[in-house]
């Protein structure tokens, strides 16, 4: 399920699990007596041979809000133990019922305002998965800080679609930090990609290195133009290390604000930079020091600013 989708399931059961009405967390690190790790469980099984699981639907049809129910652990085992018992049709009534409970009985106008606001900031964030390549981090990183650098050649125009999308997003004024975050890692991709279009060329739908120090044969200026070159390749790999940094900072927001289990178990983003001289290959997990993400993003805008008076 895309971020969007799990605020709205959780936001429209009220929390609570839409058989018995327990109250649940999304927390597995904030389970106490009181409360119980609620379950996410497919109406519509979420492969064929899972209960309830012939029907047409496709894979994200299978994982949207709409086929999805938010139960407690004992009635989740139930559904699915006893699927005769509960068809399709019963589950979609009863998560129908439930949220009708929960607008009648327990919403309000702050209810509403809140779980509105909490859309806007998912909306967000399913954008810098999907369009940042979030789930294929350290894949692409790889490619893109080797010696010999490749990007996908619809990334930049995704970096750039995200970018646009955080400048235009009205934030809720209790998502300042995230604000910061999502604005301070739009930026720094979007560097990176405009860095390293520079000189690059697009060949077989991948971007290349453009090595303008050895083209057109004999080159007088050759020692000045590898200087170059190599300049521009050491601030291309700086940019998608401080993009990682901002990653980082970004999805440690995300569970600390939105999804206590974001990226949870994929982890914190890391990078791997190689291969080196002696044929090695150096792994790492950048991130910011905390007095550093107190000048950002506006660090990044007045250099901006200034970037392009000049």
């Amino acid at each position: 399920m895309n971020q969007k989708d799990i605020k709205l399931l959780w936001g429209r059961a009220a929390n609570r699990c839409s058989l018995c009405q327990l109250e649940l967390s999304q927390d597995k690190q904030a389970i106490t007596a009181a409360f119980t790790l609620g379950e996410q469980a497919h109406i519509v099984g979420e492969k064929e041979d899972a209960p309830r699981g012939k029907s047409p639907l496709n894979d994200d049809e299978r994982n949207s809000y709409h086929n999805i129910i938010l139960l407690c652990p004992n009635h989740h085992t139930e559904i699915d133990k006893n699927e005769s018992d509960w068809p399709t049709e019963k589950l979609h009534i009863a998560k129908s019922k439930h949220e009708l409970w929960v607008r009648e009985t327990l919403g309000d106008a702050s209810d509403t305002r809140l779980l509105a606001n909490q859309l806007a900031v998912t909306t967000i964030i399913d954008a810098a998965v999907k369009l940042c390549l979030l789930e294929d981090w350290t894949a692409w990183t790889s490619h893109a800080l080797s010696p010999d650098p490749i990007w996908q050649g619809d990334l930049p125009n995704k970096i750039f679609e995200f970018r646009q999308k955080v400048a235009a997003t009205i934030w809720p004024a209790e998502y300042e930090e995230l604000k910061r975050a999502t604005t301070t890692f739009a930026i720094l991709i979007h560097n990176a990609a405009r860095k390293f279009l520079e000189h690059s060329d697009c060949e077989n739908d991948k971007y290349r290195p453009h090595k303008f120090y050895k083209a057109g044969g004999f080159n007088p200026n050759y020692d000045r133009d590898l200087k170059e070159y190599e300049d521009w390749l050491d601030e291309c790999w700086r940019l998608v290390k401080d993009a990682t940094r901002a990653a980082n900072w970004f999805a440690e927001i995300v569970r600390r604000d939105v999804n206590p289990m974001f990226f949870i178990e994929l982890g914190k983003f890391r990078i791997i930079e190689g291969p080196f001289f002696d044929f090695s290959y150096r792994a790492s997990v950048p991130e910011f020091p905390d007095e550093r993400k107190l000048d950002l993003p506006n660090e990044l805008l007045i250099n901006a600013q200034k970037f392009e008076q000049n």
